[in-house]
């Protein structure tokens, strides 16, 4: 499939990037919470241990 062809409004090339666009945000939206999940774990585990900042 040329560039031409995937970027064209015609066909099925909107539902295309359409798919990509979705599945490349659920990714992100994946990778932030698991980001932010990991950062609450770390800071709970330095306030058990008495590390933490008050």
């Amino acid at each position: 499939m040329s560039w031409d062809a995937l970027f064209s409004l015609q066909g099925h090339s909107p539902y295309i990037l359409g798919a990509y666009g979705v599945t490349l945000a659920l990714m992100g939206a994946e990778a932030l919470v698991l980001w932010r999940r990991a950062r609450a774990r770390r800071q709970a585990a330095r306030r058990q241990a008495g590390e933490g900042r008050p």
